[in-house]
């Protein structure tokens, strides 16, 4: 078919695409705020006011024009010619700050880096109102005054009584009048620009001026000495001051991160490498502590030796073998324990700022939006509790801090705002990798916090113990002095009270030994329970295939017989199971007999065995069987709790071989049980007997704490073997030494 016409055409949008643009590219007046102040910060001004007038009469009519609320922000920064605004400011989307930007003159005569670049930031004032007045003037030059009208844009908002149709204009036709003022009418010092923002689009009140004051205070990076630590560059070289009515606004009484930053619990700053290499120091104030660390986080082992969690690198780079294009950054994060809040510390209104403010991203020295936002959990971190494992990731709520990026290209130029200033654009995947790095850095910094915590809940927990042996002290003595007396009434009633109290601690004995024997019960319990479970509902859907077939009467011998052998094989499982756990409860346990420990470690052997067949080695080395005096019941569930440990935490290492290896040596009665997992960090090694001190993600804390009680009523003990010769392996080892008479 011929071609019967043939024309082009460019676009002709809509002046009313202005509009829209600003609605849309803008969230909301606060932000609208901030990128007319950004502007100012790449004028290289050093000062900037922020004025709002007669704010109590929006909504009011027949207001004169000085009656009328409008915003005035006014800075001493380089201004602009009328070329500029003709050819730059008027020409929205303008690549002139990108040029310089690719031909690498990117920072300001002040040696800021220029942080816009497409010439949108200009629509926020249009966010703000519908009339400007822009008055600008460059060293040397005559002032430029610019008039906006937006109701000019948007015709049908002109007027509420203007009714359909409405003359819409194209944005060629709407013309923006400028003129050139000698002498200068507003602006009266050598370079600046003021904006007046009339017809004001929104209320304010004074929330608003309060979250605008907050917003304006963390534009830049506050003071902090771990980012000068980090060589982080900026400078504290831009003021940004707010008036209500010619009166500075400035609350003496909004908590700022200079409060927080004194009274962090939890502290730890530094770099991760452009190749995921992590350099970090960690400091705690309760108990005191402070570390310095390199960790790849790229490497399984490296994570693993340190019991740091692998699942987020796992789930990422390893899972779709790529490396980070992000680039390096660095960090400053602040964390708390909320939950348990110390209130001589943290009072109400640090708590609530800390829950107010998340991470914040800062790109050379100047913050990007919406990072640090109340509610902005832009690492997902509450979601990946939920899903994942919670004791993996620190809450969004016990969290803040600043994470430091550049725009250079040997720092982060894939890291890039989207349009609408809110996020980031993900370019070949560098936002989901840098989401990926940051979120490791917290798991790191949460398993250092949790260690911490543990720790203190056991020094509270021995204060408490040692209180305990001070009254016991105190009654022993208070008895000896009882004696000395003659008056027989004093002494009955004496004696009466400490009989009392005497009974009164061996029933809590006995009731602390229940307490703990039910607690290794129900771990035992809850694994046999899944096990069971899983294995009676795969009989179930096997039994309920044959019997469609045997309905139709299509089956064949062999496969009854298959289903048959499949069943008792699965009911053997259950019934040792059930076998192992029998003499954990509290009747049984009232039989002391002679008990082989090798007997019951193979037990527990095949107690694990559908966690271990196929899948971990298994060495158990004798020279001749141990024999301990007590109840089976104990012995088992000292020997669940230690294997069940060591099949969790070989498995978080990252070599092929997985080995649990068990020695029993008759001639200082001892059992030795080892793996080839991550190990016991030394720091931990005095707190791991303690009650609900665990680095499991999940774990409960109390398994080793039940060994080394049950240990001490049948005169046996535990400790870690720290000496390398000993070890079997170079994961955990555990040593049981059993002080009987055989």
């Amino acid at each position: 078919m011929a071609i019967i016409d043939k024309n082009s055409q460019p676009f002709k949008p809509y002046a009313r695409l202005m509009n829209i643009l600003g609605d849309q590219l803008i969230t909301d007046k606060k932000v609208a705020v901030i990128e007319v102040v950004k502007n100012c910060y790449d004028a290289d001004a050093e000062n900037v006011q922020v004025r709002f007038f007669n704010m109590n009469n929006y909504g009011k009519t027949y207001l004169t024009e000085k009656e009328q609320p409008y915003i005035e922000i006014e800075d001493d920064g380089d201004g602009m010619t009328l070329k500029t605004i003709t050819d730059v400011w008027l020409r929205p989307a303008t690549p002139s700050k990108l040029d310089k930007k690719k031909q690498k003159l990117n920072k300001t005569a002040k040696g800021r880096i220029i942080q816009g670049e497409k010439g949108i930031g200009r629509f926020a004032i249009h966010k703000l109102g519908e009339k400007i007045e822009l008055y600008t003037k460059a060293v040397g030059e005559n002032e430029i005054n610019l008039e906006m009208d937006f109701t000019e844009f948007n015709p049908e908002k002109a007027d509420l009584f203007n009714q359909p149709p409405v003359e819409y204009k194209l944005l060629e036709e709407v013309h923006n009048s400028w003129f050139v003022n000698n002498p200068p009418i507003e602006i009266n010092k050598e370079k600046g620009t003021l904006i007046r923002i009339y017809n004001l689009r929104e209320k304010w009140n004074k929330t608003d001026f309060i979250e605008l004051y907050k917003s304006i205070q963390r534009l830049l990076p506050p003071i902090d000495e771990n980012a000068e630590k980090l060589k982080v560059a900026f400078k504290q070289d831009f003021i940004v001051r707010t008036y209500l009515d010619k009166i500075e606004f400035a609350p003496d009484d909004v908590t700022t991160f200079k409060d927080i930053i004194e009274r962090a619990q939890y502290s730890m700053y530094g770099s991760v490498s452009e190749d995921g290499v992590l350099y970090f120091t960690y400091e705690s104030t309760s108990p005191k502590r402070k570390i310095e660390r390199r960790v790849n986080l790229l490497k399984k082992e490296s994570l693993s030796e340190f019991q740091y969690p692998t699942n987020t690198i796992e789930d990422w780079f390893i899972a779709n073998d790529r490396t980070p294009n992000c680039g390096g950054f660095k960090f400053s994060f602040y964390a708390f324990n909320l939950k348990n809040r110390d209130k001589t510390v943290l009072t109400k209104e640090i708590e609530q700022f800390i829950k107010k403010n998340f991470i914040y991203l800062f790109r050379d020295g100047v913050r990007v939006y919406p990072f640090g936002e109340p509610g902005y959990d832009w690492l997902d971190l509450d979601k990946l509790r939920a899903r994942v494992r919670a004791g993996d990731y620190i809450s969004y709520n016990d969290l803040t801090g600043f994470v430091y990026i550049g725009q250079g290209e040997k720092e982060n130029p894939l890291l890039k705002d989207s349009t609408n200033r809110q996020g980031m654009m993900n370019i070949d995947g560098a936002y989901e990798d840098f989401k990926t790095l940051v979120t490791a850095v917290t798991q790191v910094l949460n398993l250092e916090k949790k260690i911490d915590e543990n720790r203190m809940n056991v020094i509270k927990e021995r204060s408490f113990i040692d209180s305990n042996q001070i009254v016991i002290k105190s009654f022993n003595t208070l008895k000896s002095s009882l004696e000395k007396i003659d008056n027989r009434e004093v002494l009955e009633k004496a004696n009466k009270f400490l009989d009392t109290v005497q009974k009164h601690n061996t029933i809590m004995k006995d009731r602390m030994e229940t307490v703990e024997d039910l607690a290794g019960l129900g771990m035992a319990v809850e694994k046999a329970s899944h096990d069971a479970l899983t294995l009676l509902s795969k009989m179930r859907g096997n039994i309920k295939d044959f019997r469609v077939k045997a309905k139709n009467q299509d089956y064949k011998n062999e496969e009854l017989l298959a289903l048959l052998n499949e069943l008792d094989e699965n009911l053997n499982f259950v019934y040792d199971e059930m076998q192992v756990i029998q003499p954990l409860f509290k009747n049984q346990r009232k039989a002391i007999q002679d008990i082989s420990v090798y007997e019951s470690i193979e037990k527990v052997v095949k107690y694990f065995r559908r966690e271990i067949e196929g899948k971990i080695s298994v060495k158990i080395i004798k020279d001749n069987d141990i024999i301990v005096k007590t109840n089976r019941g104990l012995i088992l569930q000292i020997l669940i709790n230690l294997i069940d440990n060591a099949v969790y935490w070989v498995n978080k290492n990252e070599t092929k071989g997985k080995e649990i290896s068990i020695k029993l040596n008759t001639e200082n009665n001892s059992l030795i049980i080892s793996d080839n997992g991550p190990g016991i960090r030394e720091d931990v090694i005095s707190f791991i007997f303690s009650e609900f001190f665990s680095l499991k993600s999940d774990g409960r804390g109390l398994g080793l704490y039940i060994i080394k009680e049950i240990l001490l009523r049948i005169n046996g003990e535990i400790s870690v073997v720290q000496e390398e010769k000993d070890k079997l392996l170079p994961g955990a080892n555990f040593i049981i030494k059993f002080n009987q008479e055989q």
